[in-house]
């Protein structure tokens, strides 16, 4: 039974809410920002699951089925998933889109790449990351892209937490496309 987009963004939401969103009364959560705060998003959780992995597959792949893509991925580990994913459901649909891995460092050895996949130089590329909170992991990979002669054609985060990435990536020169944001995981817990 085929569910329509809306239907499968309420479900995503249901379970990043039940597998991934932690609410605190104190900001104890350190963030890779460095920053405290009184909620975390645990994406890893969702992403990982079999369902969230159909989920979040099925939503991106809509977003980005119209659009000549040659690869999506971002950098390691939070966008793995999301891509494979996304690469998956690609496939299944006829329409093959291979996943990439943006390494944090470059490998030390062999090809001493940063970039693991199938990509061809001059490739559109999309970037995917699984919460944003200023958008620097999804920033670095966009600089090892576009470093390595890649187009990026779209960047998707499933969570922007709304403490900057949007702008951030905005002055890097693209548009961020948020599934969610905070606000939408905050209401729930109302």
């Amino acid at each position: 039974m085929k569910r329509n987009l809306q239907e499968l963004k309420k479900e995503l939401l249901e379970l990043l809410y039940e597998k991934s969103f932690i609410l605190s009364s104190d900001s104890i959560f350190v963030l890779s920002s460095g920053k405290k705060s009184n909620y975390y998003i645990d994406c890893k959780k969702t992403t990982l699951s079999p369902k969230g992995a159909y989920l979040i597959g099925n939503i991106v792949f809509d977003k980005i089925k119209a659009i000549n893509v040659d690869g999506i991925g971002g950098l390691t580990l939070g966008a793995d998933p999301i891509a494979l994913s996304v690469s998956l459901v690609s496939y299944i649909n006829n329409h093959p889109i291979p996943a990439f891995v943006v390494r944090k460092e470059p490998k030390s050895h062999g090809t001493v790449r940063w970039i693991e996949g199938d990509l061809k130089p001059g490739g559109s590329v999309v970037v995917v990351d699984d919460v944003m909170t200023s958008g620097g992991s999804a920033m670095k990979a966009i600089k090892v892209l576009e470093d390595e002669g890649l187009k990026i054609i779209k960047v998707i985060t499933l969570v922007d937490r709304k403490e900057g990435a949007r702008k951030n990536i905005e002055g890097m020169g693209y548009e961020l496309d948020a599934i969610f944001t905070v606000d939408d995981l905050m209401e729930i817990s109302v």
